[in-house]
């Protein structure tokens, strides 16, 4: 029996990779699979399987999705090799498209052994706001378990908002990060997986002592608080 985790969120800039790599390096040796226009996780090298969506939106609306499901056929066959436990990481615009289409193929990954989980990242943005609920109640009907992550990149989510789309689900937050100047850069150039490689020497001689020790100290802990979140996701991947 292979447990598949799916990360997804309609809206885009929510930091829904940042968890999907979080959950990488968590569940050491995981698979993942990365639907999305462009390839980011590139850090993890063959751990990796890209499946570029090229159907733009215009397209999807103008045949009500079947630009982008033929695009699927894909992704469902990898999924049905998996045979451990694999990382999907669903990217903007697809996920609502990427959901119907699974639900439609869940039963016979059911009959196969294939459980699903599925965890929706949310922030208080209006659009990631309206789109969780929706994609919370797709995954509802096949999923073993559902997954939230509130992050605070912009506040936290109001008490009540949270308590309509929680129930059942499995909820853990991000605080905001307030990174050193400098330090965004070796996230976007490695993810978090190359936090822990930094070497402080190069990062004193680049930065000086003062900052090269606050960007040390900030991505750190950034890490460290991706990896929090995504603890209930790794402990229920490899369960």
């Amino acid at each position: 029996m292979a447990r598949i985790l799916l990360i997804a969120q309609e809206k885009g800039g929510v930091g829904k990779t940042v968890f999907a790599r979080a959950l990488a390096e968590a569940v050491d040796g995981a698979p993942v699979i990365e639907i999305d226009s462009s390839h980011r996780m590139r850090e993890l090298g063959d751990r990796v399987k890209f499946f570029k969506m090229r159907a733009d939106r215009e397209a999807i609306e103008k045949t009500g999705g079947k630009a982008s499901r033929a695009e699927f056929d894909a992704v469902l066959s990898a999924i049905e090799k998996a045979s451990i436990a694999t990382i999907v990481d669903v990217g903007a615009n697809t996920s609502v498209t990427f959901l119907k289409v699974l639900s439609e193929a869940a039963p016979l990954f059911a009959s196969e052994g294939i459980e699903f989980g599925v965890c929706v990242v949310v922030t208080n943005e209006p659009g990631a706001l309206a789109e969780a609920p929706n994609l919370l109640t797709l995954a509802k009907p096949w999923a073993k378990a559902l997954f939230l992550i509130e992050n605070r990149l912009h506040g936290v989510v109001l008490p009540n908002a949270l308590k309509k789309m929680t129930e059942g689900v499995i909820v853990s937050s991000f605080e905001h990060q307030s990174l050193e100047e400098g330090a965004d850069g070796y996230l976007q150039a490695g993810g978090l997986s190359t936090i822990a490689k930094l070497d402080p020497a190069k990062l004193r001689e680049k930065h000086g002592i003062g900052p090269s020790l606050r960007i040390h100290r900030d991505l750190e802990k950034f890490r460290l608080e991706a990896m929090q979140a995504v603890r209930p996701l790794a402990e229920w991947l490899v369960g």
